[in-house]
């Protein structure tokens, strides 16, 4: 008998709960730490990144210098969270098309993919030497429980307000 979606989607989810738990508990380790530090993840309890960890199935990536986090035309599906390096951001200026991104550990880059997904990324985002990342796939937040996921969408807020409030204060950014 051919399982169906279901019993797959569940068989899967049981696999890596069972690799986080026996094999991976030091990668979890360094995932609660990495999002704890975050202001997408401001004010959760453990429990909350635990559940985070698990609907929202985040990966550790690495980018090498010059490598794309993503580029202007993709569509956004995803986010990230900084935990080392710096990125530069190329947009369609011709007087300045790159601009070196200052980001702190914990930062949030390509929330487009969060908020909106499906919409098309504006600009393009490469790796400034060896970069760090969190990923994070917009799929799980509605598995997460109401409260989870209003907090996280109430930091969500707050993180485009402050990306506005310096956009309007430094309207250069914005053409």
């Amino acid at each position: 008998k051919i399982p169906d979606v279901h019993t797959i989607q569940v068989v899967t989810a049981l696999s890596g709960m069972t690799n986080l738990f026996l094999g991976e508990s030091q990668m979890s380790n360094e995932l609660v730490t990495i999002l704890g530090a975050s202001k997408l993840f401001a004010e959760f309890s453990p429990e909350q990144l635990e559940e985070a960890i698990l609907h929202l199935n985040p990966t550790i990536v690495t980018k090498k210098s010059g490598e794309r986090v993503y580029k202007k035309g993709d569509i956004a599906d995803r986010g990230w969270l900084i935990h080392s390096g710096k990125l530069m951001l190329k947009r369609s200026s011709l007087r300045s098309p790159f601009r070196h991104m200052i980001y702190n550990k914990g930062s949030v880059t390509g929330i487009q993919g969060l908020v909106a997904p499906g919409s098309t990324r504006a600009v393009s985002m490469i790796a400034d030497g060896k970069v760090k990342l969190v990923e994070i796939t917009h799929e799980g937040i509605a598995h997460l429980n109401k409260d989870t996921q209003i907090l996280l969408w109430r930091n969500m807020s707050k993180i485009l307000m402050r990306k506005l409030t310096i956009c309007l204060s430094q309207e250069s950014l914005c053409d």
